[in-house]
């Protein structure tokens, strides 16, 4: 072979070689430089023209098998938290009795924070304090019949808490003492026990314990042993002037008139939920505290009216305002039928129905 021909052939192979290059660069991309700008990115469509975007991470979708979303993505409903009480409207709470001209409730007489409603077998009594007369009063109601029974004390009592099915205990005001008495069939002290200091309320909290709160001198909160020894304090810092107190499963609550609030606190002491409403809504004056049926009820004496929270410290309602009627609510009480008594300061017991 000459090598004028092989000069040929060499030259016709370096231009089919150049023209595959060209081809190959003109299907691949670029390679970026540091002055090129990225390029757009676009969402494929379907034939009809409609933008579509797959999931970028399907991991824990799944496919609903009905047939018409078929093929669809399915995300299960998780729920935001538990469910929400439902709000009642104020005006829903019916006036069905008031009880006055009784022991204990007399027109005119001063009734003290302490109003508590029980019930053995059948029959149903109501307890009032007396402080003009220094004694407890019960109102029995039985087959359509009523009947009185009364305890005289040294002086006038503070609040009633239950023990047992038939055993109370109160405070004692102005003397550091504690009583315990029988309700059923009457009236019966059992006995009287003295503590370290005055209290304003008291709450049974255990079989072997009490709770009870101090608004003279050294204010706060303590948890007592059935023979009036203090076994604990709670923290000082949290009161002002802690009124009363009440328990609802082994938590005390308590009524503070000063900081205008009402506080939960757990067996030990430690603060688990304050509730003080915003400055148009304040408490304003004594405020009684209780508990029944997973709410807490306080009245507000000096604010005319009854509220509602849970018992996780969350406002329900207004149960009783001024417009109902009410007018320097104390003591409150609410029974397993929805009753809730009302002590009104040197006047009367008024019965609401507040389903």
């Amino acid at each position: 072979m000459s090598g004028r021909g092989t000069s040929s052939r060499l030259k016709a192979l370096t231009r089919s070689s150049l023209k595959s290059k060209e081809k190959f660069a003109e299907r691949s991309p670029a390679k970026p430089t540091p002055y090129s700008r990225p390029r757009r990115q676009f969402s494929s469509k379907d034939p009809k023209g409609k933008a579509s975007k797959k999931p970028t991470d399907t991991k824990d979708q799944k496919t609903s098998n009905s047939s018409e979303g078929k093929g669809k993505p399915f995300v299960k409903a998780v729920p935001d938290g538990p469910p929400i009480q439902p709000i009642i409207p104020p005006g829903r709470s019916e006036l069905i009795e008031i009880i006055e001209n009784t022991p204990g409730c007399r027109s005119g007489s001063e009734l003290m924070l302490g109003i508590l409603v029980m019930k053995l077998e059948g029959a149903t009594a109501i307890l009032t304090s007396d402080k003009v007369n220094k004694s407890v009063n019960a109102l029995y109601r039985e087959s359509g019949e009523e009947r009185t029974s009364t305890l005289s004390t040294s002086a006038s009592l503070t609040n009633f808490t239950i023990i047992e099915d038939n055993l109370v205990a109160a405070g004692v005001w102005y003397q550091d003492q504690i009583i315990f008495f029988k309700v059923f069939p009457d009236l019966d002290l059992q006995r009287t026990i003295d503590t370290k200091t005055r209290y304003s309320s008291i709450a049974f909290m255990s079989p072997c314990t009490l709770v009870g709160s101090r608004v003279r001198g050294n204010c706060g909160v303590d948890v007592l042993d059935m023979s009036g020894n203090i076994l604990r304090k709670f923290d000082s810092s949290h009161f002002s002037n802690p009124y009363s107190v009440c328990t609802y499963n082994g938590k005390c609550i308590v009524g503070d008139m000063t900081n205008h609030a009402i506080m939960c606190f757990n067996d030990m002491g430690n603060l688990l939920f304050k509730f003080k409403p915003r400055a148009d809504r304040k408490f304003v004056g004594f405020l009684t505290v209780t508990s029944h049926g997973g709410y807490i009820y306080a009245s507000d004496r000096e604010g005319h009216r009854v509220v509602q929270l849970t018992s996780d410290g969350e406002f329900v309602r207004d149960v009783l305002t001024k417009e109902d009627g009410i007018e320097e609510p104390q003591g409150i009480c609410v029974t397993d039928d929805n009753l809730l008594y009302v002590s009104v300061i040197n006047s009367y017991i008024r019965v609401y129905r507040i389903e």
